[in-house]
């Protein structure tokens, strides 16, 4: 086969996507071509297309960051991967590995660093090209379609573990916004003993608030219906919360975590907000809360992640509840707008 179908993003405006028929890539002697299997919806993907993304984007390129496959092909430079290995890889096609965010770990920083589906070719296709520094092999028991569900599931443990950093037993936890990435974060908590968490959602989320409490037995309020603050402030001592993660990024929700937390809290930002804000931060100053931003994931904690996959401590399985395939993306795009279900995966098959 030297085509393949794809979901080409080809110019900088509103609606410019489309499938295309394209060449299967060409990999060069240091890298590897993978099959994929399976490639999630991210909430960013629909904001690319209509072009109301917050960050940069170089078209023409293939979409899709969040995937997993099996590798067909091997450069002859390549060593520790061979054909036939399941993978999931990271969102870094590739890095400079020479400047200072770099040299010390931080290459989801880079100044030079290209990800899939935004700057080079990503997996809303049959086949994708990488380099082995991004992929991760998968252990038997890790489905494909579990380990599509990897990268936003690093996304909540970097929210959790790498800078919400003062958790303890006990503590209260708010988290705003129950998508994929809400509910991981819940996972996550849980995982380290926080058990009081609450999930803050709207009307147009209340089938995902159900699955947070389904799947987590943990408190739901709609933000449409519930006096959020007042719920949360009138539990424990009357301080507000612990740690609040914003896992919904827009500027209410911002401001909502400002009154949720408690003084000497910590808020925790992981949603993208491309617009202003439109309130004082001095509430922050006042409180003398610690505000984080999380962004993106680096090689250990995809190792951790993986690891707790592989263990049977979470199951990302149960977070992929729609598989469409390719030719359906609009829909999934769609469904994934509408907080219609979790995680919308894509395959090519």
């Amino acid at each position: 086969m030297n085509t393949m179908k794809a979901l080409v993003k080809y110019d900088n405006i509103a609606g410019a996507s489309e499938i295309r028929e394209v060449p299967v890539p060409e990999i060069n002697d240091d890298q590897v071509l993978l099959k994929v299997a399976y490639t999630g919806i991210c909430g960013s993907d629909p904001h690319v297309y209509h072009q109301k993304m917050s960050f940069k984007v170089t078209p023409p390129f293939i979409s899709g960051h969040e995937f997993s496959g099996t590798i067909v092909k091997v450069g002859k430079n390549v060593t520790g991967c061979e054909i036939g290995e399941r993978v999931t890889s990271e969102t870094h096609y590739d890095y400079c590995g020479e400047c200072a965010m770099c040299r010390t770990g931080n290459y989801h920083i880079c100044r030079d660093r290209k990800g899939f589906g935004f700057n080079v070719d990503g997996a809303f296709t049959e086949y994708v090209k990488a380099y082995p520094k991004s992929l991760h092999k998968l252990p038997d028991n890790v489905s494909l379609k579990a380990a599509a569900a990897t990268e936003p599931f690093c996304v909540a443990y970097n929210a959790v573990i790498k800078r919400s950093n003062r958790i303890n037993p006990g503590d209260t936890a708010v988290v705003i916004g129950p998508g994929p990435i809400g509910l991981m974060v819940i996972e996550v908590f849980q995982l380290i003993g926080c058990s009081n968490i609450v999930i803050v959602g709207t009307d147009r989320d209340e089938e995902r608030l159900s699955m947070a409490k389904e799947f987590f037995g943990v408190k739901t309020l709609n933000g449409n219906k519930d006096d959020v603050v007042d719920v949360v402030c009138g539990m424990g001592d009357g301080y507000g919360a612990d740690v609040v993660v914003d896992a919904a990024g827009f500027a209410p929700c911002m401001k909502l975590s400002v009154d949720l937390v408690r003084p000497a809290g910590q808020i925790t930002k992981i949603g993208w907000e491309p617009g202003p804000i439109d309130f004082s931060l001095d509430p922050l100053l006042s409180k003398n809360v610690s505000y984080n931003f999380c962004f993106s994931h680096t090689w250990p904690t995809w190792d951790k992640t993986i690891a707790l996959m592989a263990s049977g401590q979470v199951d990302m399985e149960k977070y992929v509840t729609h598989v469409l395939p390719l030719v359906e993306w609009k829909r999934g795009f769609e469904m994934v707008e509408q907080c219609e279900g979790l995680k919308i995966c894509l395959t090519a098959e």
